[in-house]
């Protein structure tokens, strides 16, 4: 199986469409003007994602682990986890809408590792790796968890029948509960003609933040079997802007002849958002360590052996010291959120089937926090049928290394399910991982137009009501 990578995906196909609702102000929060619900609440909802091209999971009649790969290429890790509680927006008099989330998020990345930092750690018997040395490798990995309150506000600016502009933002309110980075300046190491690893410069620096002490797997003997706490107050904003050419269709009818506007009544749409701006702060762990090179005249040799068995920062922190120079990391450090740029147009073909080409620009190289949490450049052509409470997405996601995915996704009365890679579930060897799904309930708002309130039947008032309302009702009126 070759390396693939496939980054910073998230409701993939899903989050794009109108139909999303509060779900998809995650990513354009000016979709909420002008949306097609009076209401969405998200009752549950949970995306799951993770990728690398440094380890796949191996499995055999006795064992499952993972398995490193030997071939070359840049090495990258990825991966984010949202949990959303309760959830909301409505569509108020007017042009204007609000929304309100709550999130629960883990969010981790490797950035710009070179391209031996693993494939030759430890001791290797394939003539490749025999008599060879790596220099200078470097990268950097963070890794965060956190609570996210976000209080959307989105009104449509202008609409003169032909042209529609709109415009959103979401303010947060972040609370970190806990992070962990690697920042590798520069480790070099050779291997022998048996295969093994030979470290012969080591400039690093690796910890966590404070609250994490107590754990075992950090500095402290507590079992990691709850949340940390919570650490302070962060902020956050998106904030986003969109174009419409407003089109029009001649209304279809139903079977009892009402006549029945789309629900969505652009020709195309243009739309720009930036995503996760802001940074959270912590203090360092007591076990977070800096190495600025190895003590004189130690070479470190079977580094297999001299990392292994080690299941804290401590350790880590402790056995490094015997062949590095190392000082403990004090004080506080930052790490951004991360913050993306999101470029999308979305084509209505009519007969409810829809187009777009949606971008993700990665900025957090402008960010000045110490540590970064990114998401990778992406492309994603998402293809779509939506009508009502009834789609079928099928996005096809590109990022800046060339790798394809091709995505799969259903919603149906207020349940939606969908995988950002169908790979993931059908590889016998996979390195990604990925599953979203969201329970919403939500109503559509009225669309329709019908003088009076009787059903097909003269005299009574037997109707369905799949919209609120789908006509505007009379009084009484006795014949």
């Amino acid at each position: 199986m070759s390396a693939q990578l496939m980054m910073g995906q998230s409701f993939n196909g899903y989050m794009h469409s109108d139909f999303s609702g509060i779900i998809g102000a995650q990513f354009q929060p000016a979709n909420l003007a002008g949306s097609p619900y009076k209401y969405d609440i998200s009752l549950v909802n949970a995306n799951y994602f993770l990728t690398n091209n440094m380890a796949y999971i191996k499995s055999t009649e006795t064992s499952r682990g993972f398995v490193r790969y030997l071939n070359g290429g840049q090495r990258f890790l990825h991966s984010n986890i949202a949990l959303g509680g309760i959830s909301g927006m409505v569509t108020l008099k007017g042009n204007e809408s609000i929304g309100f989330t709550y999130r629960m998020r883990a969010h981790g990345s490797a950035i710009d590792f070179s391209p031996e930092f693993i494939t030759q750690m430890g001791r290797f018997t394939q003539p490749q790796f025999l008599n060879t040395q790596a220099t200078n490798q470097t990268g950097e990995f963070a890794t965060a968890l956190w609570r996210e309150y976000g209080l959307t506000y989105a009104k449509i600016l202008k609409d003169d029948g032909f042209n529609r502009w709109k415009a959103g933002a979401t303010f947060k309110l972040i609370n970190p509960r806990g992070s962990a980075f690697l920042d590798v300046k520069n480790i070099s190491y050779s291997t022998d003609n048996t295969g093994f690893a030979n470290l012969t410069n080591a400039e690093l620096a690796f910890g966590y933040s404070s609250n994490l002490n107590r754990f075992e797997q950090f500095d402290g003997t507590e079992k990691l079997d709850r949340l940390p706490d919570l650490i302070g107050n962060r902020f956050g904003l998106d904030f986003g802007l969109v174009y419409e050419r407003v089109s029009f269709w001649e209304p279809s009818k139903n079977e009892n002849g009402t006549n029945r506007n789309r629900d969505i009544d652009y020709e195309f749409k243009l739309s720009a958002s930036i995503t996760d701006i802001g940074m959270m702060k912590f203090q360092y762990g007591t076990a977070s360590t800096q190495s600025t090179g190895l003590l004189s005249n130690i070479i470190a040799s079977n580094l297999d052996t001299l990392f292994s068995e080690i299941a804290s920062f401590r350790g880590v922190a402790d056995s490094l010291s015997t062949v590095a120079q190392t000082s403990s990391l004090n004080g506080e450090y930052t790490l951004s959120l991360p913050t993306t740029l999101n470029l999308g147009y979305d084509y209505n073909f009519g007969n409810d089937y829809y187009v777009g080409a949606f971008a993700r620009i990665d900025l957090t190289s402008f960010s000045k926090a110490d540590y970064r949490l990114n998401y990778q450049h992406s492309l994603t052509i998402s293809p779509r049928w939506e009508h009502e409470k009834k789609a079928i997405y099928a996005p096809l996601y590109i990022n800046q290394q060339g790798a394809l995915h091709l995505g799969l996704a259903a919603r149906y009365g207020p349940v939606t399910l969908g995988t950002q890679s169908l790979g993931s579930l059908l590889s016998s060897e996979p390195n990604t991982g990925s599953f979203f799904f969201s329970i919403n309930i939500n109503q559509l708002k009225a669309n329709s137009k019908k003088p009076y309130c009787f059903g097909s039947t003269r005299g009574t008032a037997l109707t369905r009501t799949k919209r609120t309302p789908i006509y505007k009702r009379k009084k009484w009126i006795f014949f």
